[in-house]
């Protein structure tokens, strides 16, 4: 039986506007057990993605945020929670790829990957956290981090840093957190289609042969669909996951392996 609209979990996603963000939003809202709650700074594609989930559009929200601004975080996450009368879950799933060395990386550009990838993943559960301590009910934080925060890209210093920071800040939140009954989990994936690698191709057949030639060197002899990651993330947030906590799931489709 469907829940009442009333009884839907409010989950909150960051980055919920294409890619990994964007298909776990889907498949949430295809268990009709969440209301999904997307924030990000650009509004035209929050309601672009809004628009494309359709029907199930109805329990689907954007807020816009400065996702490394606290002031505009707290109040952020204020609105929504009187909205729906708490959250039960938040997905950090925004981040940036820059790309460069040590030689190359410019302090902006580390200072920019630290900012999105790891400090707003921090402020925002910071802010649900307390919301969640006062239902007493409990929550679900599912942090999307990267192979890359395990095995480092080599022409990728800041992005790998931030995301093996971010490993390390699921582990260290999910001892703090425990006490209210909040989990906090986080899921690696692999070479994923995804926005992320666009910007760095110069057209599509070139992408494409890039996507193919890396998921030949795989075991599973594919990269990955964002479906694939939002599988796992939907189990983070599930009652079967209920007992999880500080878990680090990697979903790569067998790179590491190699």
């Amino acid at each position: 039986m469907t829940p009442e609209r009333t009884q839907l979990k409010t989950v909150l996603i960051t980055g919920g506007g294409s890619g990994i963000g964007f298909e776990t939003a889907k498949l949430l809202l295809e268990t009709k057990l969440y209301r999904l709650v997307l924030l990000g700074r650009s509004r035209p594609k929050l309601e672009s993605a809004s628009e494309e989930l359709g029907g199930i559009a109805e329990n689907v929200s954007i807020f816009t945020c400065d996702l490394r601004d606290s002031t505009q975080i707290k109040k952020t996450i204020e609105k929504i929670a009187g909205s729906y009368k708490g959250i039960y879950g938040l997905v950090n799933n925004a981040g940036i790829y820059p790309l460069g060395g040590m030689k190359d990386t410019q302090e902006s550009v580390w200072d920019e990957a630290m900012d999105v990838n790891l400090k707003g993943p921090f402020l925002l559960t910071q802010a649900v956290a307390e919301v969640m301590a006062k239902n007493r009910e409990g929550g679900r934080i599912v942090n999307v981090s990267s192979t890359a925060g395990i095995l480092p890209n080599h022409f990728a210093v800041a992005y790998s840093v931030s995301k093996a920071a971010l490993i390390h800040l699921t582990r260290t939140l999910a001892k703090d957190l425990g006490q209210d009954n909040i989990t906090v989990n986080c899921v690696c994936p692999g070479i994923v289609r995804s926005p992320l690698h666009e910007a760095y191709h110069t057209s599509k057949s070139e992408l494409e042969q890039f996507y193919a030639k890396k998921g030949a060197s795989f075991p599973l002899g594919r990269v990955g669909e964002p479906r694939d990651v939002a599988g796992a993330v939907r189990f983070f947030l599930s009652d079967d996951a209920s007992w999880v906590t500080g878990d680090v799931f990697v979903v790569d489709g067998g790179r590491l392996l190699l």
